[in-house]
Parts: structure tokens; C-alpha cells; sequence
């Protein structure tokens, strides 16, 4: 048995009996009980005897124990007295000893005061001295002994601060220093100038030694300033009206500055390594002749204005890449106001050029529209035209919005897109000159040869808004991209052209982009090009008017032929019957035509391209069912086939008996030739058709269902007693 587990904190009897049945497993369960039982009992009883004789133990130690409590009580008590006494005694010194202890303090000021004074004396006995030896210094030239002198002036004017005339030492130091920086600044110019590593960390040394590094270091920037200034006149000299000058001196500025960066670490410090960029910030503004002032002499001289810009801003952007990854690599510490200030130094100037670009753009986009000819007097030619140029037209546009984004940054993107509008307009203005053409044509030229290149005007339409719709997903891509980067300037270290921008233009232009974006996710807006949709819609539709005009163009000609049936055969008026009327010439030519039509349709609308369908659905929704195109457009010349024969029978004033059976006669063919096509007349149509049908006596009961305006006139027609 194992009784280990008994001292277990998390001890279970249950499972503990549990593990020593089943080690008995297979035996006898009542041996296994009454074994178990006697093991227990015995180790009871041998826990109770351990239990007593501890027990016992404690007992008899107890007395000793309060003994031991009471003797330490009495030693604490003692303590206590003790450290009272002590405690007393110390008070009673501190009274005895308080007024020493504060003239000791007294005479210990006193004593400090008058070692200063002693101190400040004996500077003062050495002042002269120095102040000798100085000027023999200045005499000799000798810059090292004279910025020793000078440090230890400096020494001995700290320490004769208490003493009168302190002022004006220091104003015979500061001249001192004067005639120091003066006598160096030709041989410091010369060091900076010749890039002299040795005399200028010892100069550096001087100018530290006498706390004037600030003023060394304007020396510096002033010498590279003037190296820089003299380096842009011999560039631009070596340009020959070339456009490469401005390239080239930055490429010289991004090679020197790299160069300057280390140069400054050695003899100026670690810290010291933005000197280079200051310069830059500092000389770039004040460039003689300025770099707006050379652009726009080239632009002057150039037709090209697009390009040239380009080449700068190029220029302004690989400048600006240089600086930012010598920045990077350096471990340049610029902080967010000299960083603005450098971008700014670079990009500042090009800004009026910036604002100029939107209108040379525009420019340019219409004098490209303008090279295209659209002059064709024969429509089919218009339409290739138009066909070829669509490519052209969008290519243009991309062209036009990657140089806004290499002028500008895409900062006017916003309005470029506004000019795009205008652009677009100007090509849909092609379009409608098209469509007046084939207007012109349709009764001078072959029907069918014109409805083809209606056909092909509407898939060109259909091409055009296609990838007028590519070409806003892209502007909205770069909306997005534009979005994002002006969101990340103001966390970022890095050199931008958003930084010529005011806070509150780069605000106005986030406005315009949300603007943008919340039209595109309204189902109600259209986009960047609203009037473009609409101008397309309405193109869409009148292409699709011409056509319907170019086929009813032969059913309109037949119909002006229909006249009144007159009495002259049937001068008594008799009643003939219907079988002796038969349709008219011209109702039979109507017939015949319409049943030639799909013959004519099939080639061209049984398998549209995929543009083609497109812009059939932009002109009627009924296109966009699962029948072939051109059974709807067969169902849309009957149907207005129908209407114009409606149209023509209500202007007709006076139908005699013999009139209306010979029209009921027509309109039956009619009916007949347009249910061979799968067709139904018009409700209008067969309302007519019933009204004429119906006998003057029977006339009311048989208008029932009819319209109140085709009951009154064909009862007018008719001469029909009104009997209500």
C-alpha cells in the first residue's frame, strides 16, 4: 500500500481507494477489504502515538519558553530608557552648539567671498599681461597663439565677474574675437575654396576655441554659394540654347553634394552633415539668371512647348530622387520645416508653369482634333474616319494625363479633366456632322448602303463610350493614387512637389477628389463626363431615328399616294360587297417592302458584334430581350409604319360608304403582310379598322373598348349621326 500520496495537497480518497483496488484485481474482494482495513488501522494508530509524544514534548518545553519572553520584554524595556537618554543629551548639545555652528557658517561665506575676490584680483594683475601678449600676436600673424591669448581672456573674464568694469571687458574680448575672424577670413576662404581638409579642421579648432563655429560655418555656405552661382553661369554658357542645361547642373549638385556631406563630417562633425542641403536651399531661389527666366525663353522660341516642359519637370524629379536617397543613405537629419523648405527651393519656381500647363494642354488637345479631317462630303467616309480616330482620341488623352502627372504632379489633374470635357465635346461635334450628313443622304442616296453605315455609326458610338468608360476607370486609379499620396505628406520625410502647395490648396484639391469619387459610387451620377453620357445618349438615339427614317422612308413616300375612295364607279351609292374591293397600289407596295425587309435586316443585325449590340441597347431597351436584333427592329418599322398610316387616315375629312370598306380592305392586308412577320398591327390600327367595319346603325355599341378620340373622328370621317 502505498501511503505517500496521503501528505498530497490535492489528495482524493476516492481515487486513491480506486488505485489500490485495482492492484488487487483478480483476488478476493473481502480479503482485499479486511487487509486494507488493518493496514489503516495501523497507521492510525501509529500517527496518534507520533501525535502524543510531540504533544508531550511541548509541554514540558513551555516554561522555558515564557521564561525566555519575559527576559526579552526587560532587555526592550532597558533599551528604550537608554536610547531616551541619549536622546536628551543630543538635544541638549545641539542648544549648546547652534550659535557656533552659524558663525562657523557665517565665516565660512565670508572666507569664500574673500577667495574670490583674491582669485579675481590676481586676474586682474595678469589682464594687462595678456592683453600684451595678445597684440604681439596679432602683430606676428600668428592665428594659433592668438586664440590661445584668447582663450585664456575668456578664462580670466569669468572669473573678474564681480569686479567692476566687467562690461567692458567683455566688449574688449568681443573686439578681440572681431580682429581675430577678420585676420583668418582670407585663409579661411581660401581652405573652403580649395577644399582643404587639414586647414580647415584647424580652423574649425579656432573658431571653437573662441565660440564662433556658427560664423565659420557661414563662411562655408557663403563660398559654395559663390562656387555654385559661378558653376550655373559656365553651365548655361556650355548649354548652347540646348535644353540640357538645367539636367546638367543638377547632376553637378547631386555629385557635389554627395562629396560635401563627407567633407562636412570630417572637418565640421557628425552633426554637421545638412550644411550641404542648406546651401542648396539657399542658393537654388537666388540663381542668376534664374531658371524660370531660361525656360521661358525656350518656350518663346518653341512649338513645343509640351516636350520642353517635360524635359524640366523630368529634371526637377531625377534632381529630387538624387537629393532624397542621398538623404537616406547619410542619415541626413533634416527636420519637416527644412525639408518643406528644400522641396520648395527646387519646385518653387516651376510653379507658374505648373499653372500655365492646363491652358497649353488644351491647346494642344484641340489643335490635334483639328489635324484630323472630318470633312468628307460622303457620310460612309465620315464614318471610317470617325472609326480610325476614336483610338487616337483616347490614346491623346492618356498622353495628355501621364505629362499632367510628370508637370504637375497631377496637381491639375482636376482640371485637365475639365478640359478633357471640352475636348470630348469638340469630338462629338464630328458625330453629329456625320449624322447630319446621313440625314442629307437619305433620299439621295441607296437605302440599304445608308442604313449600314447607321449601322456602323452606332458601333462606333458604341466604341467610343466603351473606352470612354476604360478611360474613367483609369482616372479614377490615379484619382486614388493622387488621394494617397497627399494623405501620406504630412508623415513624410521625404522631398515632394506637394510641398509648393498651401495647406488649404491641398485640402481644396482632396475636397475635389471625394467629390470625383463620391459621384462615381452614387448610381445617379455619371461619372467624370456627365454632358459627354448625355451628348452620347442623344447621338445614340438620333443614329438610331435615322435608321428608322431611312426605312420608312419608301413606306412614307407610299402613303402620301393614299387617297379617299370617291364614288364615281358607284354613282348610286349601292352597297357592294367586300370581296370586290381589293388593297390599293400603294397599300400592296407597303406590303411587298415590308416582306423584303428581313431578307435586307438578317445580314446586318442576325449576328451584331458585341459594340454594335451595345449601342443598339442604348437606343431601345427592347434590344436587350433574347430575340435577334433585327426582329426588333423589323417590330419597331411596323410599329411606327402603323402610326404613320394612322396618322394619315385621321386627316382624312370625308369617307363615304365605298371609301371606308375600300380602307378596312387595306388596313385587313396590311394586317395580314405584318402577321406573316410574326407581327401585330397596332391597337390604334385595329381600332380604326373595327370603327370603319362597324354599319352606322350598330356604330356606338360596336365602339366599345375603343379610344374616345378614334370613336369621334372616324364617326366624323363617316358621317355617322351621333345618337347619345
Amino acid at each position: 500500500m502505498d501511503i505517500s500520496s496521503l501528505s498530497e495537497t490535492n489528495f482524493n480518497s476516492t481515487d486513491w481507494i480506486n488505485t489500490n483496488f485495482r492492484n488487487f484485481e483478480g483476488k478476493d474482494k473481502n480479503i482485499f477489504i479486511s487487509s486494507f482495513v488493518s493496514k489503516l488501522q495501523l497507521y492510525v494508530q501509529q500517527v496518534n502515538f507520533a501525535v502524543e509524544d510531540t504533544s508531550q514534548q511541548l509541554i514540558g518545553n513551555l516554561p522555558r519558553i515564557i521564561k525566555d519572553v519575559k527576559n526579552l520584554h526587560s532587555d526592550v524595556e532597558s533599551l528604550q530608557q537608554r536610547m531616551g537618554q541619549v536622546r536628551s543629551e543630543v538635544q541638549a548639545v545641539q542648544e549648546e552648539t547652534g550659535d557656533c555652528m552659524e558663525s562657523l557658517e557665517k565665516l565660512n561665506r565670508l572666507q569664500t567671498k574673500l577667495q574670490v575676490v583674491k582669485e579675481s584680483l590676481q586676474e586682474s594683475d595678469g589682464w594687462g599681461n595678456l592683453i600684451s601678449e595678445l597684440e604681439d600676436s596679432f602683430e606676428r600673424n600668428d592665428l594659433m597663439s592668438v586664440c590661445e591669448k584668447l582663450v585664456s581672456l575668456q578664462k580670466s573674464l569669468v572669473a573678474q565677474e564681480k569686479l567692476a568694469g566687467h562690461s567692458e571687458r567683455v566688449s574688449q574680448v568681443e573686439d578681440f574675437k572681431n580682429r581675430l575672424e577678420a585676420l583668418a577670413s582670407p585663409s579661411v576662404v581660401q581652405a573652403f575654396s580649395m577644399s582643404d581638409l587639414t586647414n580647415s579642421q584647424k580652423y574649425v579648432k579656432i573658431f571653437e576655441g573662441i565660440s564662433r563655429l556658427p560664423q565659420l560655418k557661414q563662411y562655408y555656405r557663403a563660398v559654395q554659394k559663390t562656387s555654385l552661382q559661378q558653376q550655373w553661369k559656365e553651365t548655361i554658357e556650355l548649354a548652347d540654347n540646348s535644353n540640357n542645361f538645367l539636367l546638367n547642373f543638377y547632376e553637378y549638385l547631386a555629385e557635389n553634394c554627395q562629396k560635401q556631406v563627407k567633407w562636412c563630417e570630417q572637418v565640421f562633425g557628425e552633426s554637421s552633415k545638412d550644411q550641404p542641403f542648406l546651401i542648396l536651399t539657399e542658393v537654388l531661389p537666388v540663381l542668376q539668371p534664374s531658371r524660370d527666366t531660361q525656360i521661358l525663353q525656350i518656350l518663346k522660341n518653341s512649338n513645343e512647348k509640351l516636350e520642353i516642359l517635360e524635359k524640366f519637370a523630368n529634371a526637377n524629379k531625377t534632381f529630387v530622387n538624387q537629393l532624397n536617397s542621398l538623404l537616406n543613405n547619410n542619415a541626413v537629419p533634416l527636420s519637416k520645416d527644412q525639408t518643406i523648405a528644400l522641396s520648395e527651393s527646387v519646385f518653387d519656381y516651376f510653379q507658374k508653369f505648373i499653372q500655365q500647363y492646363p491652358r497649353i494642354e488644351e491647346s494642344h488637345l484641340f489643335n490635334q482634333i483639328e489635324k484630323v479631317s472630318f470633312g468628307q462630303t460622303n457620310a460612309g467616309d465620315s464614318i471610317h474616319q470617325l472609326e480610325n480616330s476614336n483610338k487616337k482620341i483616347f490614346d491623346w488623352q492618356k498622353e495628355a494625363c501621364q505629362r499632367c502627372e510628370v508637370i504637375t504632379g497631377d496637381l491639375s489633374l482636376c482640371k485637365l479633366i475639365g478640359i478633357l470635357n471640352g475636348f470630348l465635346s469638340k469630338v462629338l461635334e464630328n458625330y453629329v456632322k456625320t449624322q447630319r450628313q446621313l440625314n442629307l443622304s437619305i433620299h439621295s442616296e441607296q437605302n440599304w448602303t445608308l442604313l449600314q453605315n447607321c449601322m456602323s455609326l452606332l458601333q462606333c458610338l458604341s466604341d467610343f463610350q466603351t473606352r470612354l468608360t476604360k478611360f474613367e476607370k483609369f482616372l479614377y486609379e490615379k484619382m486614388a493614387s493622387l488621394e494617397e499620396q497627399i494623405t501620406n505628406y504630412n508623415s513624410s520625410q521625404e522631398l515632394t512637389i506637394f510641398s509648393i502647395c498651401e495647406r488649404s490648396e491641398l485640402k481644396r484639391l482632396l475636397t475635389s477628389i471625394r467629390d470625383y469619387q463620391q459621384k462615381r459610387t452614387d448610381p445617379s451620377a455619371i461619372g467624370f463626363f456627365p454632358s459627354i453620357y448625355e451628348a452620347l445618349k442623344a447621338s445614340f438615339i438620333e443614329t438610331h431615328d435615322i435608321s428608322l427614317t431611312i426605312l420608312l422612308s419608301p413606306i412614307e413616300q407610299q402613303l402620301r399616294n393614299i387617297q379617299p375612295h370617291d364614288n364615281a364607279n358607284n354613282p348610286a351609292g349601292f352597297d357592294m360587297p367586300a370581296f370586290s374591293f381589293a388593297p390599293q397600289e400603294c397599300i400592296t407596295q407597303i406590303g411587298q417592302y415590308l416582306l423584303t425587309l428581313p431578307q435586307h435586316l438578317e445580314p446586318l443585325l442576325l449576328s451584331p458584334s458585341p459594340l454594335l449590340k451595345i449601342g443598339l441597347e442604348m437606343c431601345n431597351i427592347k434590344y436587350s430581350q433574347s430575340i435577334p436584333c433585327a426582329d426588333v427592329l423589323l417590330s419597331l418599322v411596323v410599329e411606327q409604319c402603323c402610326v404613320m398610316y394612322q396618322s394619315q387616315i385621321l386627316q382624312i375629312k370625308t369617307l363615304q360608304a365605298g371609301a371606308a370598306k375600300q380602307l378596312s380592305v387595306d388596313i385587313e392586308y396590311l394586317g395580314n403582310v405584318v402577321e406573316e412577320l410574326g407581327l401585330s398591327i397596332t391597337l390604334q390600327l385595329s381600332q380604326i379598322l373595327n370603327l370603319l367595319k362597324a354599319s352606322p346603325e350598330n356604330y356606338l355599341s360596336s365602339s366599345a373598348g375603343c379610344e374616345p378620340r378614334l370613336v369621334t373622328a372616324v364617326r366624323q370621317m363617316r358621317n355617322i349621326i351621333s345618337t347619345e
